[in-house]
Formats: C-alpha cells, sequence, structure tokens
C-alpha cells in the first residue's frame, strides 16, 4: 500500500470469495479506520502475525494482475536498488487513476504498414545497419550522433522493424515539448498508434495508455521518465533521446534514473535499447568503453553545412548593458537582415537572481529557505525558485529607505532589452514560465520553429532536440555561470548544453555563428570547448574525475535530512556516519560529511547531507540496506525527514 514504511502487510483473501487471489492484482483492504488499495505483491500460506491479527480483503478488484510478471520484477528490483519503501514505489509506478481502484475502458491503437518511408542517406543507413547487426546482441546500443546527423529517422527505421513483426515500442524523451514534434512524425508514419504518457496528460488518459499497452492494444507508448513503469505485453524496443539529459532522474520520493532502469527492463524483457544523445553521458561513455554498451557513431549531419563559427566576446573588453553587449547586437542585427534567426541562452529564469539596496546592501531574500527571491518584472513579484513563496516586489528598502536595483540578469531581463532594441521584431521567450501550459508550450514552439519568431530566448529547454531550420545565430549569455559551478559536474552538463546549443545553428546550409559571452576567455577549458568535439573535450576532462574518484569512476549514495532544528539534523547524520565508520565496509567506502546542504533551509526547514563514495556498487548497497535497518531499530528517523539518494545528480 501507498506507505512510507518498509514492511508489507499480510491480508486473507475476502472472506466468502471463491477467487484465486494472483500477484499484481489490486485489493480493496481494511487498514486502520480508512479502506484503501493495495497491490498483491506476494502469496504464503503463513504469516509471522497471530492468525487472530490477520484481517481479510473487502474484495480482489481486478480478474486478470494489473502488475504483470515483468512490471513486478523492475518494480522489486527498483526498491531494493534505490532502498525505497515497496508501497511508495508502486505508488511511483502505477498511474493514479488506477490506483484509485478504478480501471478506465481502452480501444485498439495498433501499428498499420508505413507508406511514407523516407530514404536514409549513406552515413544514416551504415548507423542503422550497425543497430540491427548490434540488436542480436544483449547489450544496449548507445547511439553517439553529432547534432543535425538525422538520429530520429534511424530511430524511426529501427521501429519500424520491431513493429511490423508485431511487437511494441516505448520512446523516452526528457521534456514535454520534445513530444508534439515526434508525436507527429510517429502517427504520420505508422498510424494512430501513440499513448501520450508525461505531467500534461490527464490522469485517466496516462491510466488508459498504460493498460492498453498492457493488454497489447497499443504499439507505442511516447513519454517522459515515469513512461518506463509501464507494463508492455510484447515489448520490442526502447528508445531514450537524449539520454544524458537530467531530467531522466527523479529528484524527489523514489530517486530513479529512467534511463538506468531502460538498461534493467532491456535486459528482463530481452527487448533492444538504443540510447541516443549527440554529448553521451559519461556514464555511457565509459560503459562503452568496458564493452558493457555497443556503440554506433555519427559523424556526418544530414544536411552538409559548414561547422559554425565559433568566437568568444570578452566581458572585460566590451562592457554589456543589461547582460547584452555591443558585437552580439551587432551579430542578431546581421542575423535580422538576412531574414534568419537568433537564440541566446542563460540557464536562469525570471527577470534577475538578486534585488538589493544600492543604499546599504540589503539583499530580498526568501523568508523560508537559504536563497535569494528572484525578480520577475511583468508580475511585479519576487518568487522563491525552492518552495514557490512570492510577494510584491517594492522599490524601497525596509530597512534604510534605500532605493532597489536589480543585480544579474535573467531570461525575462534579456527579452526586455532586445525588445527596446528590436521592438519591430517577433521575440519568443521560452522556459518554465513561458511554457507552463500544454497550448503555450505547443504555441511558443510553433512561432520558433516557423522562422516567425526572428530571436528566441530560454533556458536548457531550447536546446533539446530541437530542429529551427531558420536559425544562424547561438549565443551564449553568461558562460561564467554555466562553466565554472561549484559540483564536479558542472563542466560536463555545460559542454553538454553547449554542443546541443550549438548544433542548432547553420542547419539547411546556412552559415552558424556561435558567441560565447565570458570574463575568462583565456580559460583552458573554454578555449577546449571552442576548439575541440565534444568526445575530445570528454577524453581531457575524464581524467580529472579519474584522478578524483568521482562518478562515473565510483559509485555513491546521498544521505539528506532535514528538521525544524538543525540540532535534529546533525544528531541524524552524525549517528549514521558513527554507524559507517564502525562497519566492516568502512576500508572501501568514503565518508564525506556530515555538512550543511548547499542549500541550508528550504520552506524553513534545515538540511544536511552527507555522501557515501565506493568503487564497489556491491558493498555500497549491503551497506545502504543495513543502514536502513540500523535507522529503524534505533528509531533515529522520527524527528527528521530522510532519504537515500542513489547515483545522484544533484548534490543540493
Amino acid at each position: 500500500m501507498d506507505t512510507p514504511v518498509s514492511q508489507i502487510f499480510d491480508y486473507y483473501p475476502p472472506e466468502g470469495s471463491d477467487c484465486s487471489p494472483k500477484i499484481g492484482q489490486r485489493a480493496l483492504v481494511p487498514f486502520g479506520r480508512r479502506e484503501v488499495v493495495g497491490f498483491i505483491h506476494g502469496i504464503s500460506n503463513d504469516s509471522s502475525l497471530p492468525k487472530k491479527k490477520i484481517k481479510s480483503c473487502k474484495s480482489i478488484i481486478d480478474k486478470d494482475p494489473l502488475i504483470n510478471e515483468g512490471a513486478h520484477e523492475l518494480v522489486s528490483w527498483c526498491k531494493n536498488y534505490y532502498h525505497h519503501p515497496l508501497g511508495k514505489t508502486y505508488a511511483t509506478a502505477v498511474p493514479r487513476y488506477l490506483r484509485a481502484g478504478k480501471t478506465p475502458a481502452i480501444e485498439k491503437m495498433l501499428f498499420q504498414e508505413s507508406k511514407d518511408k523516407k530514404k536514409l542517406k549513406a552515413h544514416q543507413k551504415k548507423a542503422y545497419d550497425g543497430c540491427i547487426k548490434l540488436l542480436k546482441k544483449s547489450a544496449p546500443i548507445l547511439l553517439n550522433g553529432v547534432t543535425g546527423s538525422g538520429k530520429t529517422e534511424i530511430y524511426l527505421h529501427l521501429m519500424e522493424r520491431v513493429l511490423s513483426k508485431k511487437e511494441q515500442v516505448l520512446f523516452l524523451v526528457p521534456e514535454i515539448g520534445l513530444t508534439p514534434q515526434l508525436y507527429e512524425a510517429i502517427t504520420s508514419r505508422f498510424g494512430n498508434c501513440v499513448g501520450l504518457i508525461h505531467s500534461s496528460t490527464t490522469d485517466k488518459s496516462r491510466a488508459k495508455a498504460w493498460l492498453a499497452a498492457k493488454e497489447n492494444k497499443l504499439s507505442v507508448i511516447l513519454g517522459t521518465r515515469s513512461s518506463i513503469f509501464v507494463p508492455f505485453h510484447s515489448l520490442g524496443l526502447i528508445v531514450i533521446d537524449e539520454e544524458h539529459d537530467e531530467s531522466y532522474k527523479q529528484q524527489s520520493g523514489l530517486m530513479y534514473s529512467a534511463r538506468d532502469l531502460a538498461v534493467v527492463k532491456a535486459k528482463k524483457s530481452g527487448c533492444g535499447l538504443v540510447l541516443g544523445s549527440a554529448t553521451p553521458s559519461y556514464e555511457s561513455l565509459l560503459n562503452a568503453e568496458k564493452g558493457k554498451y555497443s556503440e554506433v557513431r555519427l559523424t556526418k549531419k544530414v544536411f552538409s553545412a559548414k561547422p559554425p563559427e565559433k568566437k568568444l566576446i570578452n566581458l572585460n573588453a566590451n562592457s554589456s548593458k543589461k547582460g547584452l553587449s555591443a558585437p552580439l547586437f551587432r551579430s542578431i542585427s546581421k542575423a535580422l537582415k538576412k531574414g534568419e534567426q537568433s537564440l541566446l541562452f542563460i540557464n536562469r529564469r525570471g527577470y534577475s537572481p538578486v534585488t538589493m539596496c544600492e543604499e546599504c546592501g540589503k539583499i530580498e531574500e526568501c523568508p523560508r529557505c537559504e536563497s535569494n527571491l528572484v525578480s520577475y518584472k511583468g508580475t511585479g513579484k519576487l518568487k522563491c525558485h525552492h518552495c514557490s513563496y512570492q510577494k510584491t516586489a517594492g522599490t524601497e528598502c525596509l530597512v534604510c529607505e534605500g532605493k532597489k536595483i536589480t543585480v544579474g540578469h535573467g531570461t525575462e531581463k534579456i527579452e526586455e532589452e532586445l525588445k527596446e532594441k528590436f521592438p519591430n521584431e517577433m521575440i519568443i521567450r521560452i522556459d518554465r514560465d513561458t511554457t507552463s501550459s500544454n497550448k503555450k508550450r505547443i504555441e511558443a514552439f510553433g512561432y520558433a520553429k516557423s522562422g516567425d519568431a526572428k530571436i528566441l530566448v530560454g533556458t536548457q529547454m531550447l536546446t533539446k532536440g530541437h530542429d529551427f531550420p531558420n536559425l544562424s545565430l547561438v549565443a551564449f549569455v553568461n558562460v561564467d555561470q554555466g562553466l565554472f559551478g561549484s559540483g564536479y559536474r558542472s563542466s560536463e552538463r555545460f559542454a553538454q548544453q553547449y554542443y546541443q546549443a550549438s548544433g542548432r545553428c547553420g542547419r539547411r546550409n546556412k552559415k552558424g555563428l556561435v558567441l560565447l559571452q565570458t570574463h575568462n576567455a583565456e580559460n583552458e577549458a573554454l578555449q577546449a570547448l571552442l576548439n575541440d568535439s565534444y568526445m575530445a573535450f570528454y577524453e581531457k576532462n575524464k581524467e580529472d574525475r579519474r584522478r578524483l574518484e568521482w562518478p562515473p569512476y565510483t559509485y555513491s549514495f546521498l544521505l539528506r535530512a532535514e528538521s525544524p532544528s538543525e540540532k535534529n539534523v546533525f544528531h541524524f547524520l552524525d549517528n549514521i556516519a558513527e554507524f559507517i565508520k564502525n562497519s566492516e565496509y568502512i576500508s572501501s567506502i568514503k565518508l564525506l560529511g556530515p555538512i550543511q546542504s548547499p542549500i541550508g533551509i528550504i520552506r524553513g526547514k534545515k538540511r544536511g547531507q552527507l555522501m557515501l563514495i565506493s568503487k564497489n556498487r556491491k558493498k555500497l548497497h549491503m551497506i545502504g540496506g543495513r543502514l536502513i535497518s540500523f535507522i529503524d531499530a534505533k528509531k533515529l528517523g522520527t524527528k527528521v525527514k530522510w532519504s537515500i539518494d542513489v547515483d545522484p545528480t544533484d548534490h543540493s
């Protein structure tokens, strides 16, 4: 059941019923003063509880199991690997509509023979043939292809091969914004055979797609990370597009990686798995080096445009107004004269990240979090991006009555400056604030892809898998913010954003230009980005990871705790640290912390963490299991909210 405890609960079958319970069925059971829907996870002839204390199920909801054997195995594996309560794992894996005990009516939406099959170019055909050959092996395939090399068309050809054998396909994307173009591409090729699963679909439609795939009445599921749990009837292929993307990692509750679960799912079901990216994660590249993955490379683009010209704009020599320098303005003007598009990338939402008094230096901070309030000029609000606190932005300091000023730049401020400079042009801002609904998202990307919007401003949402035929200029407004972050993954993340974004321009035989604004023009890492390919950058950068013993050369757990009392947080973490130090595995585990979390307070809760790092994954998981038993036995978790993040990507 959906409870935060690790145990499972024993019940008798319904009284007076002649039904035979099966693993994977839903059952309505008494739980305290309530009746709740649970899942039959196992069947036994005995129990550790006295017979008098065991209650009977009220009813069994399903005639046949809702959770098939493959889904049951994946849920069990997830529970063990991520050290998460079983009921909460089911709650993540199964759509809410079905967990409520409801069952929607479903219809058949099956593959139709393609009438519009596009011919692959020579380099695509070679990669496709390589994938077909490698799919006969059990190893996942890493399709490592530069931006614009035509990976999507290869996916579609692979899908057709699988669908024609009456098998099913799971196609995962990292962002909802990528689903419309892929949905159109798949349905125009294979007919109305696609079910969508992402956060903008209704609970009922999500349940319909989930159930239809299980009943073999749906050929393709297209969705974001939660789609990995769909219990297919006859799965033949999984495609993970933009496999490097961090959005595949859930950051709360069951903190699973959909990419990593795809590897497990493919192995257990015996289906093919293709992981595609122009900038593969270091984990996937290392797996390819070790032979755990097969690798197919695409080094040519579909449209034989020359690589874009790349230039640095030294902000020490070129002052910027509201974040934009004179050389950047000139380049945008040139693109506009030719009727071409420009894309300005800044991975920071809002108008300004800091609002400060120019007299006393007082900074507007969230009263509940250890973070600055972000200014939104359009709404006149100051907002916290961690807890959603907001207030009206005043013009005078409450401390000294001095004038408030904004410091730093967000997408909203960049948009304002561009509208002032180019008042007659359509300028579209694409970030989480402007694409909060499905309608707004489709409209914004529609203007971007049609070329009606000549200037695009946005966050990393703009860099993921989109094709803008008329784009000739890409500019990084603040390189230093991304490249010189505090985390060990900062350079990898920025390199991925850089190569993904720069690969969007100069397609369709247009001459592309990439500009990077920076105060650190001589930096070696920045020079390497300008002069090297992504793979060359990886070869240099991976040695630092190996030397410092960071993932992917090691494995890690991040244990977080929060409480209104800092004393309770560190009492909990100190006890955990002491337990680890006294364990038999300490010689193979590096312990970092306990320390305050990078964001020390969120929603008024004090936060702390400790990290376990080891080259031995098995021993790390063994101590993880013992940790949970230790916490339960000592009742350490009663005064704090705590979690274990296995293979963390975010350390805040």
